[in-house]
């Protein structure tokens, strides 16, 4: 596995769902509580764009059928979705955000 850099910390704020794509791969980072999270960015049931869903809590909402996933392990919380989305280690390094990919 590699690191690569996504951002510098203080460019994501609490609650922002934000979409990066590294190496082909659509990311969603987001922070909440304090802690940062990454995830794929697209839905697993029909493939829409999670950062335009919502977040309350550690629940991320899809936008178009609202299937839900908790944003700290990517389990499905509340379907259609039936698949889990893939999570991503990722740290931060003096001010650098890094995820492993």
């Amino acid at each position: 596995m590699t690191f690569y850099f996504l951002c510098r910390k203080n460019e994501i704020s609490e609650g922002e769902l934000k979409e990066f794509v590294l190496n082909e791969i659509e990311l969603l980072v987001v922070k909440y509580a304090g802690q940062i999270y990454c995830l794929e960015a697209r839905c697993t049931h029909a493939g829409a764009p999670l950062a335009e869903g919502e977040l309350k809590d550690d629940v991320l909402q899809c936008p178009w059928h609202g299937s839900r996933f908790n944003i700290k392990n990517g389990l499905v919380v509340r379907g259609p979705a039936a698949k889990q989305l893939r999570t991503f280690n990722c740290f931060i390094e003096e001010d650098r955000l890094l995820v492993e990919l």
